[in-house]
Parts: C-alpha cells; sequence; structure tokens
C-alpha cells in the first residue's frame, strides 16, 4: 500500500524511527520493520511517498500509520514557533521532517521502565527479548516478529525469567507495574482524560516510573505536547546553550552529580516558559541533535 504526502505535511521516516524515541524498529535493506499494535509493518520512504506493508489487510491501514506518524500534526506550525529558537532552529534544518510518534501507552510505560540508565542498543536488546519470550509471534514472509506481551502475560511471568531478559533491578518494577495495569484494565484508559499534571502524579504512582519517564510517556504516548522530558542530553544542553553553566560535579568521583528531582523540576519550568506548549517537540529536536554531534565528536 503507498501513502502520499503533501507539500504541507513535512516528513523524515528515517529522523522519525532512528531519534531514540521509539525502540522496536529495525532498518534492513532499505525498510524499516516493525511490530506495532500486535501488526508487523515495513515501511520505505521514497521522496512524499510512504510504501508499506503489513501482516494483515484492512482499510483503514493507511488511517492508523497516519495517526501513528502523527501526521495530522501541523507539524510547519510547530516548528515556526520553537525554531524561533537559534539552536532549535538550527536542529530543525538538519533533521527536516522528524515527528514524535504516537505509541501505545502500555507498550510505551514499559519500554520507558526498561529505559533507565542504560543506552538505546540495550533497551531495544531489552524490549526484544521480552517480547520473544512473552509475546506471541508474528510472521511475515516466513520470518518470525513478536507482539509487545500484555499486562497480564507479565504480571504471570516469573520474576527471574524478567531478569534474564537484561532488565536487572527492573524487573521488579515492570511485574508490580504489569500487576497493577492487570488489575485495573482501565487504569490507562482513564489515564487520556487526564491533564498533564494530573497524568505525570498518576505515572509517578506507578512502579519504576520516575520525573523523566513519566515526562517520556506523557509525550509519546499520551499526546501532552508540552512534556520536556530531561536525560543526560538533554540536561547538557540545558546548562551549556541556555542556562550557561557548568553542570554540578562531585568531587569524589569528578562526574556529573545525578538530577535531583528539584532541579528537574527547575529545568522543565524553564523549558515551557521558554519553548511554550510545544516544549516537547523541542526536546526531541534537541535531544537527537545533540546526540548526532557527539556521534561525529566520537568518530573523528
Amino acid at each position: 500500500m503507498e501513502l502520499k504526502l503533501d507539500e504541507t505535511t513535512p516528513f523524515n521516516l528515517d529522523h522519525t524511527l532512528s531519534c531514540g524515541q521509539v525502540f522496536r524498529w529495525e532498518k534492513t535493506d532499505g525498510w524499516w520493520e516493525g511490530v506495532v499494535d500486535g501488526n508487523f509493518i515495513r515501511i520505505t520512504q521514497e521522496g512524499d511517498r510512504l510504501t508499506f506493508h503489513t501482516n494483515h489487510k484492512e482499510e483503514d491501514d493507511v488511517e492508523f500509520l497516519k495517526r501513528y506518524l502523527r501526521l495530522d500534526d501541523d507539524l510547519p506550525g510547530i516548528l515556526s514557533l520553537i525554531g524561533e529558537d537559534p539552536l532549535v532552529n538550527k536542529a530543525i534544518q538538519e533533521l527536516h521532517g522528524l515527528r514524535l510518534i504516537r505509541q501505545d501507552p502500555w507498550e510505551c510505560l514499559i519500554s520507558y521502565i526498561c529505559a533507565t540508565n542504560t543506552n538505546i542498543p540495550a533497551i531495544k536488546n531489552r524490549i526484544l527479548e521480552l517480547s520473544k519470550r512473552f509475546g506471541d509471534e508474528v510472521t511475515f514472509d516466513d520470518k518470525v516478529f513478536y507482539k509487545f506481551p500484555t499486562p497480564e502475560e507479565l504480571a504471570e511471568a516469573d520474576p527471574d525469567k524478567l531478569k534474564s531478559c537484561g532488565l536487572g533491578y527492573r524487573a521488579k518494577y515492570v511485574s508490580e507495574t504489569a500487576k497493577k495495569i492487570g488489575a485495573t484494565s482501565d487504569l490507562l484508559e482513564e489515564f487520556k482524560n487526564l491533564k498533564y499534571e494530573e497524568l505525570r502524579e498518576g505515572l509517578l504512582s506507578l512502579s519504576g516510573v520516575g520525573p523523566k519517564v513519566a515526562d517520556c510517556i506523557a509525550l509519546f504516548a499520551f499526546d501532552k505536547l508540552e512534556a520536556f522530558p530531561i536525560d543526560v542530553w538533554v540536561r547538557r544542553v540545558m546548562y551549556q546553550r541556555y542556562l550557561k553553566k557548568e553542570i554540578p560535579i562531585c568531587p569524589k568521583t569528578g562526574r556529573a552529580k545525578p538530577l535531583t528531582r528539584s532541579e528537574y523540576d527547575e529545568l522543565r519550568s524553564f523549558a515551557w516558559k521558554y519553548f511554550g506548549k510545544y516544549a516537547g517537540y523541542a526536546q526531541e529536536y534537541l535531544f537527537y541533535h545533540r546526540r548526532r554531534e557527539d556521534w561525529v565528536e566520537m568518530s573523528r
């Protein structure tokens, strides 16, 4: 199937799927492959045309893809607002067409619990192992892929088997959160009706969810475009380019001090005032731009 983009809908598939917001896509021979909402999708982009295949034939595939890739966002309008900042504008020029993805709340929740204190390859491996061991198979062109496990499947999983997926201490958080979501099946649905701060508090009540994880889930799964997740990359950018000061250093280790709750709240408050209601889009452009800059520096 094909989806043709018009000139008012800038979109770059590569930037969108490789920027670090989602972890279940891999590129093979020019095609991105992933499992979304239990369905396999293979997709590629050539100019203004998206070509994709799925493991089922449904008339609403195009509409589903539009929603998932947030092609309904007024990206030119959003970028015109956040692009008034010189650094964000530079990132926009280099990453033209990057969009946020509208993720499934359950998968996004567990994915970001698995994403704490680690790197993207490790996150992707953990989620793949969870899906292999506890999710159902999906086949396409004689290749086997895996659905993301349901809350019930992870709630019933042996904690040691969760640990063996590379989760380590996170296994306890995944198990506890899966049990709570499984026992309250409409909880995530109820979260959709909450305003940002209320949603954030609800997410923070779940095991394994801290401020950054809550903001990631709010941004990527609940349409809270004002959410501004702060990780090590974004913290560096905020200190160096906006606050114009050094990150606090621990005298004993010589490394940056961990981000405190009060410091986190101070930074996100600054981001809201500075970037406005689309702070989440500014964050993703700054995050990916900074990561790419560091990759270039390390490769020299």
